[in-house]
């Protein structure tokens, strides 16, 4: 009992510490989302794993949880998920159909007898294919911790310099030297738990006792079923999107395929080199077909729970192994410590240090290798004791080598790409994917402006064939070339273009050549309108460079993407933006084009012109002011009045009024003061109906004023209409 309860206390509380460290190693390119996810995918595929394999499994001394190689090609798959789709529920249905579809190849490739193959490869290839595991599997984890690391925590305290500690790296430095002690200097099954003890017990009496807040990179998130956070409908929809998102992306079905069929190589492999050094240590000899179904029983419930791939392994010290008899309580001591562990570190998870999880597991990996294989190698180096060793432990040496020649190298560049992999997709999520926010061709926004009805038509139809570009973040040498490539494919039947750079953080002289390349191959600068951001508090890095740019090809740059949409709707209707054509003098066609005779007949309109009376305005003069009293009812006969609403300590413009359109009706329905200040823009005319003679008209035209109540109506709920356009500028 005591042996067997230290053999599953041992991997379990390593396997503790590991699950936690290789879930979010696998789900770091979700970001800070992904620490969450991944604490829950790495603790439910020990327990799964550990449960399955007690319950079904025969080898002894076996334990199940995740794989550092397996965490490295779950990160990959879904780097590669992320070209397809960027919504969490949809990547999340994609990695549990290729988990589930990797449990189902390991059945498969079972009954097609590779248990049987496994079990009769020969012991040197065993041994060697063992030893190599260990000697490179720290070689192989160690530049994906490093990007880890970089991804998590390096590059967030530079950014938050407060984030990074010396007391927490000293923590760190004291979990080492412990940890080297009991496994390197005074070898101990349980140096690992001692190890994390030992840090854990420090952590805690600094939180406890630390004058201040202690600054670390911790946990930070309770673990939780990824899917937990999101409703019945938006899973069900995500789950209906996936046939179209493989329809859509042809080679996505390739890439899951390929992706299960890795993890079940690697879980296989993995699983029968553990179980042939159990056999190694303890004379045993396992039914494989037996393990084999176990593992690809445990990988199903592992996808369907949106766990990681679980392997079956071994103590990670050859002490601990051979603590292990030839009995199974060992397994069932691993699954059940492994629990009340959990259980009783729940309420501090999120506060559990990340580094000293890290550290604990990168250093274990640093001890895999047997040590009757390395006696076996010094010996072959000794010429002397080379010639009394038997010729089957001389071909398992030769092995050893070979397999460390081939497979090492494979590790190492394994190794390397992944960790510049995390590093290199913290810098692609921060900077290549943004650049281009979207490219929206017809935009339901508009200018905020009154025009007459025809016209409104005519931009409708206009609007068929403009584009509107709108760039965010940082547009630089590593994405500029990209994006330039796609708005030249994109915008090649867009007959005008807006582009808008009120979003942008910076932009470099690569950007900037892209973009001159852009406009004198593909684009019109003459139906090109430009909006740089005019925010001193946060200006635009480079701006200098891009307005040159710009006004070298001759493009129109506004201020406000407002005052753009303005420009451009006066070049569709091919109008001046301050016109200035001579009235036509007759007040009734005025008061027909602004619909207030709308199902007028002809004598109740000439008799409701009379009520009218012309008023000429300067440029700059105020027509009324906000907060005064309202007078009566305008409407603008010729030139352009604009409303403005004073916010703070600047104007804001609400609305353009041009000829026809109706001034200050809301003095007819509400009788309250003027909501806003309306100024002309350049020299107006205007026809006036005063407050009293709308009264004396509702006394003597009651007929009359019902049809120009309904007419008022129908003006307020296009209004509406209009200012729902206009919120579209913001969005």
């Amino acid at each position: 009992m005591n042996t067997e309860f230290k053999a599953g206390a041992l991997v379990a509380f390593g396997g503790y510490a590991q699950a936690i460290v290789y879930g979010m190693l696998a789900f770091a390119p979700l970001g800070q989302a992904g620490v969450a996810y991944g604490i829950y995918a790495g603790l439910a595929s020990a327990l799964l794993g550990g449960a399955v394999g007690a319950l079904f499994g025969k080898a002894p001394v076996q334990f199940g949880g995740p794989r550092s190689s397996t965490a490295l090609i779950v990160a990959g798959s879904l780097l590669g998920f992320q070209q397809a789709t960027t919504n969490h529920t949809e990547l999340m249905l994609l990695l549990a159909l290729e988990l589930v579809l990797a449990g189902v190849f390991v059945a498969l490739a079972q009954r097609q007898g590779l248990g049987k193959l496994m079990q009769f490869l020969p012991a040197p290839v065993l041994i060697g294919m063992n030893t190599t595991l260990g000697l490179f599997s720290a070689y192989k984890l160690l530049p994906a911790m490093v990007g880890f690391a970089v991804y998590t925590t390096v590059v967030q305290a530079i950014q938050v310099p407060a984030a990074f500690s010396v007391m927490a790296l000293g923590v760190s430095a004291l979990t080492i030297a412990v940890l080297m002690y009991f496994r390197a200097v005074r070898p101990n099954p349980l140096g690992l738990f001692y190890g994390l003890s030992c840090g854990f017990a420090v952590h805690a009496l600094l939180l406890a006792f630390w004058p201040g807040e202690l600054s670390v990179q911790t946990v930070a998130a309770t673990p939780g079923h990824p899917l937990w956070a999101y409703t019945t409908a938006e899973i069900s929809t995500a789950a209906g999107s996936l046939p179209d998102l493989f329809l859509n992306t042809p080679g996505l079905l390739l890439q899951l395929l390929v992706g299960a069929a890795v993890l079940a190589l690697l879980v296989v492999l993995e699983s029968m080199q553990a179980m042939l050094q159990v056999d190694q240590a303890l004379g045993t000899r396992h039914n494989t077909r037996r393990e084999l179904n176990t593992l690809a029983a445990a990988n199903v419930l592992c996808g369907l729970a949106l766990a990681l791939p679980s392997s079956n392994y071994v103590s990670r010290s050859n002490a601990g192994l051979g603590l292990g008899a030839k009995h199974r309580q060992s397994e069932g001591w691993y699954a059940l410590l492994l629990l009340l562990f959990l259980a009783a570190t729940w309420p501090i998870l999120p506060h559990l240090p990340l580094h000293i999880l890290a550290t604990a597991v990168a250093l274990s990996s640093l001890f895999l290798i047997q040590g009757t294989t390395l006696q076996l190698v010094a010996r072959f180096l000794s010429p002397a004791r080379r010639r009394q060793m038997a010729p089957t432990q001389r071909f398992t040496v030769w092995v050893v080598f070979s397999m460390v020649l081939v497979t090492g190298l494979s590790n190492l560049l394994i190794g390397t790409l992944a960790g510049v992999l995390f590093v290199a997709a913290y810098f692609l999520q921060q900077q290549s994917s943004s650049g281009l926010r979207s490219i929206e061709f017809k935009p339901a926004a508009r200018s905020r402006s009154m025009r007459p009805r025809a016209h409104r038509q005519q931009l409708d139809t206009a609007f068929e064939h403009l584009a509107w570009v709108r760039f965010d973040g940082n547009l630089f040498f590593g994405n500029a070339p990209a994006i330039s490539i796609r708005l030249q494919d994109e915008l090649a039947q867009a007959q005008s273009v807006l582009l808008d750079f009120t979003q942008l953080r910076y932009i470099d002289d690569t950007a900037c050549a892209c973009i001159d390349r852009l406009l004198r191959q593909s684009l019109c600068p003459k139906n090109t309108v430009a909006v740089l951001p005019n925010t001193p508090t946060q200006p635009l890095g480079g701006e200098g460079l891009l307005r040159q740019t710009l006004t070298a090809q001759g493009v129109a740059i506004q201020n406000h993407v407002d005052d753009a949409f303005w420009q451009i709707e006066n070049q569709l209707l091919a109008h001046d933006t301050h016109a200035n054509n001579t009235p036509t003098g007759n007040a009734l066609q005025t008061l027909r084009d602004s619909h207030l005779c709308d199902h007028m007949s002809t004598s109740r309109a000439d008799t409701f012109a009379h009520y009218w009376t012309r008023l000429d305005i300067g440029a700059g003069q105020t027509l009324f002011s906000e907060g005064a009293q309202p007078c009566g009812l305008y409407v603008l006969e010729h030139g352009q009045l604009s409303a403005w609403h004073h916010t703070g300590h600047s104007n804001e413009r609400l609305m353009r009024f041009c000829p026809g359109s109706m001034v200050g009706e809301m003095a007819l329905i509400d009788g309250k003061p003027r909501s806003a200040t309306v100024r002309a823009d350049t020299p107006c005319t205007v026809l006036f109906l005063p407050l009293n003679q709308f009264e004396a008209l509702s006394r003597q035209e009651t007929d009359l004023v019902q049809t120009l109540q309904n007419n008022l109506a129908r003006e307020l709920a296009l209004r509406i209409r209009l200012a729902n356009q206009s919120l579209a500028l913001t969005q």
